[in-house]
């Protein structure tokens, strides 16, 4: 599904999904909780099940850099094409959770 996609864009979006999961695991945080997304952006860290403060810091910055990510991608290949990426590694987590992966 995400073989025709944009190689560059999907490697870098792969890289960040992987450790968004690993420090989201690590912070013992329910990212699909209503408001958790909002919660972090703005420094929250009462969203954490398990106190690590550089962990969670290390979250919120790699979130930022994310959504930044998201905006250099939309200009350089297009909205579309961004989207794709995005929604096909939407969906992998989603098969992750799902299967008995992790429950974030």
């Amino acid at each position: 599904m995400t073989d025709n996609l944009n190689p560059q864009w999907k490697r870098h979006f792969e890289g960040i999904a992987d450790e968004f999961l690993h420090l989201a695991i690590t912070c013992d945080v329910q990212l699909r909780e209503p408001g958790v997304i909002e919660r972090i952006l703005k420094n929250d860290a009462s969203v954490c099940g398990r106190k690590n403060e550089r962990s969670f810091r290390d979250l919120h910055n790699l979130l930022v850099a994310y959504y930044k990510s998201i905006g250099k991608a939309v200009d350089r290949i297009g909205p579309k094409e961004t989207k794709k990426i995005i929604d096909a590694f939407s969906e992998r987590n989603k098969k992750q959770r799902d299967s008995g992966g992790t429950g974030v």
